[in-house]
């Protein structure tokens, strides 16, 4: 009777101490669904991110320099006697531009026939008689040097005059002279512009990163202030080396200017692409990464909760940016309420993006 008493005693008690734990844990349960209900979900919109062809691009600003300037200046110290141009005009190559005075070149020139005339004469006859040894080699090897001497002055003398017609060396656009007929004009000093308007060039510089894909015979695009329709360049060279203070390369594009409308000194606004061929990547809007001391993060939300999730990214502009690795396809990142939001936080998907 007393060990059925005891084990009576025994079996109340560990049913009493287990009713008392299963109440402890519903009453915990219940604190727990408290607190859980007491944090609202915070809304967000998401992006439903994708492994795809990428294609990004960067921009830049460039100057439209011309593909070929240059100063005509003369190679003379002469009078300009005549202005064959129009300031301001179209000129084709070899077009004659300026006319020099060239009167004492032609009046040395005519003395000089004549000395060539009697020079020529006296070597022939000298000719003749060395044949019949009537005279010395000497005298008659005296009489040719003197005819090879004229005939090598003349031929300077022509030289010369050829300077006095200043030509255009390539066509283009013809500036405003800065002599006129009657001006003393030394060697070297300018008198007027010509640019080539056909061909123009575009410089630019880009950071040392973008590298890989900017190179000769890539095609970049470019507006204006004048123009904002969009027209294409290529890319023609590059700088040999980098700018050791900005770690910029400069770009050199060419392109055709159909219609003269563009002018060397122009701005532009240079884009090209920093993308390479075939290359697959997740983009992801930058309001979407969270700066730290490490990297960026971003918030991927699943079952209703928003983690913190670390991601490498690449190439970015103002609206996008490539993530590398962090993601993958099919997870929904958040794009809204970033800064409020915290790892383990509550959320409520209000959109897909």
């Amino acid at each position: 009777m007393q060990i059925n008493l005891v084990k009576s005693i025994s079996m109340l008690s560990v049913i009493a101490i287990t009713a008392a734990a299963c109440s402890s844990n519903a009453s915990e349960e219940k604190k727990v669904q408290a607190n859980s209900s007491a944090v609202p979900a915070l809304p967000v919109d998401v992006k439903v991110v994708a492994a795809a062809n990428v294609s990004q691009s960067e921009v830049a600003a460039g100057s439209i320099i011309a593909n070929r300037l240059v100063d005509i200046s003369a190679e003379l110290p002469k009078k300009i006697s005549t202005v064959l141009f129009k300031d301001g005009s179209y000129v084709k190559a070899g077009q004659v531009l300026y006319k020099l005075n060239d009167s004492d070149i032609k009046a040395r020139i005519q003395q000089l026939d004549a000395e060539l005339n009697l020079a020529l004469l006296n070597e022939n006859r000298l000719s003749e008689l060395l044949k019949t040894e009537s005279v010395r080699k000497e005298e008659y090897d005296i009489a040719f040097a003197r005819l090879q001497t004229l005939q090598a002055q003349k031929e300077l003398l022509l030289l010369e005059l050829s300077k006095t017609v200043i030509k255009a060396p390539f066509s283009g656009i013809i500036g405003i002279s800065k002599v006129s007929a009657g001006s003393f004009v030394t060697p070297g000093a300018p008198l007027v512009s010509l640019v080539e308007q056909q061909v123009l060039k575009i410089q630019f510089s880009i950071s040392e990163k973008y590298l890989p894909v900017v190179k000769p015979g890539n095609k970049i695009y470019f507006t204006t202030e004048l123009n904002s329709q969009t027209a294409t360049a290529v890319v023609i060279s590059t700088d040999a080396s980098l700018d050791p203070l900005s770690r910029n390369l400069t770009v050199l594009a060419q392109f055709t200017n159909a219609g003269h409308i563009y002018k060397p000194g122009m701005s532009a606004k240079v884009s090209f692409s920093t993308s390479t061929k075939n290359e697959q990547g997740i983009m992801l809007p930058t309001e979407a990464l969270i700066p730290g001391s490490d990297g960026y993060s971003v918030f991927v939300v699943k079952n209703g909760v928003a983690k913190l999730t670390p991601v490498k990214i690449g190439n970015r502009n103002e609206n996008e940016a490539l993530v590398k690795s962090g993601l993958q396809s099919g997870d929904s990142v958040m794009i809204s309420n970033t800064l409020r939001a915290a790892d383990g936080a509550p959320v409520a998907i209000v959109s897909h993006k």
